[in-house]
């Protein structure tokens, strides 16, 4: 991660003058020991940089809480998911729905987030991407929503789609 912070940054990092001589020193017989007890004290043996001042973002949130809510979605989903087709009802369906679509939409925005950055594809692009990904995540949910209430439901359809024989 350091590596990568640094490549990032590469162009605000300013390195020492001297860290072409120091490579050299390095290279010549004398031991660390002796270049650090102040044997050669003109020498930077490496370049001073502030990992700290890089590490820092600008993010909008913590997103460490969200984290452990993601991780109770999924496994909500891995006892959710059998009921809803074994015993399918309104409420059932409901909330398979709901944990589902926050499920693809979280997994979709870290996705947004992470490939469509405004360094790379500009300042409006990002915003633009991440609007239609919450239009597209609450007209899914109301359309399954709909569905469940208006129709036979999420586990009624697999179940009838189970029933269909050649």
């Amino acid at each position: 991660m350091a590596l990568a912070i640094i490549l990032r940054n590469s162009t605000r990092i300013q390195a020492s003058p001297n860290i072409f001589k120091s490579a050299v020193t390095l290279n010549s017989r004398k031991s660390f020991t002796q270049l650090i007890s102040g044997a050669n004290k003109n020498v930077n043996i490496l370049p001073r940089i502030n990992l700290a001042s890089y590490v820092k973002r600008n993010m909008s949130a913590d997103h460490s809480k969200l984290w452990p809510i993601e991780k109770a979605v999924t496994i909500t989903l891995l006892g959710i998911t059998p009921l809803v087709f074994i015993t399918p009802n309104t409420a059932l369906n409901d909330i398979f729905a709901i944990a589902t679509v926050a499920h693809f939409h979280w997994g979709l925005e870290a996705c947004v987030v992470d490939y469509v950055r405004p360094i790379v594809v500009g300042p409006v692009l990002p915003k633009v991407t991440l609007a239609l990904l919450y239009l597209l995540s609450i007209s899914t949910l109301g359309g399954l929503l709909y569905y469940n209430h208006h129709s036979v439901g999420i586990g009624n359809t697999v179940k009838s789609f189970w029933k269909i024989q050649k």
